[in-house]
């Protein structure tokens, strides 16, 4: 995969009929339609295991990092794409990257997992936003720049990577204990925005954007910092 540019010994490479992903799906049928409608086709690309890396497994309690898989999902148009992540991420319990497509754009998903019991719990899901295929961010996903310490630590330094692109261009250097504060001010910080536009009283109004210029003074301060 050129992105990630893994070992070669890691290569899959065979087609996954979806008509095997909707059947075994445990959603509703407005959920499965949505993937069927939207979902052209996926390809099981690259599966990372200690004897093709070298990386050692992780496995302690609900956390499962014995094994990395790497899909491909070609989508047939826009819009979806988080309901389509979701379900996929429940589907299959190992740590997974998701790499969907649609035209000239890529779209990486990850998703930190907890299972157990015959279950997977998602704790939460990462997803970059739409990006071209040539763009020059994509070039922090290469292999090498990836941590090796064990296939938890791999896996969490791609989850890392997504939400640092996600936070924007003037972020490339932010250090890790300051991503989850700057995610936190961004939503605040939209949240304002939008009370902002739908407020009609005039003290109401100075408050909010008194509020909205101390958020983003908070996040500049920590990004220049």
């Amino acid at each position: 995969m050129a992105i990630f540019n893994l070992p070669k010994g890691c290569k899959v490479d065979k087609n996954i009929p979806k008509e095997i992903i909707y059947k075994n799906a445990e959603a509703d049928e407005k959920f499965k339609r949505i993937f069927i409608d939207n979902v052209e086709k996926i390809r099981y690309e690259y599966a990372l295991t200690y004897g093709n890396s070298n990386i050692e497994k992780y496995v302690k309690d609900e956390e499962r990092y014995d094994e990395i898989h790497f899909i491909k999902i070609v989508l047939k148009e826009k819009g979806k794409e988080k309901i389509v992540s979701k379900l996929l991420h429940q589907l299959i319990p190992k740590a997974t990257v998701f790499i969907m497509e649609c035209d000239s754009e890529i779209l990486i998903s990850t998703a930190i997992k907890r299972v157990g019991n015959n279950r997977v719990e998602i704790v939460q899901i990462y997803n970059t936003d739409w990006l071209d295929k040539e763009n020059e961010r994509l070039k922090e996903f290469d292999y090498k720049n990836l941590s090796s310490g064990n296939m938890k630590s791999f896996y969490e330094s791609i989850v890392e990577k997504v939400r640092i692109i996600n936070l924007g261009k003037d972020c490339e250097d932010i250090e890790k204990e300051d991503i989850e504060i700057l995610e936190t001010l961004n939503r605040e910080i939209e949240e304002l925005k939008m009370l902002r536009k739908k407020e009609t009283q005039v003290n109401r109004v100075v408050k909010i954007q008194n509020e909205l210029l101390k958020k983003i003074k908070e996040r500049n301060y920590i990004i220049k910092k």
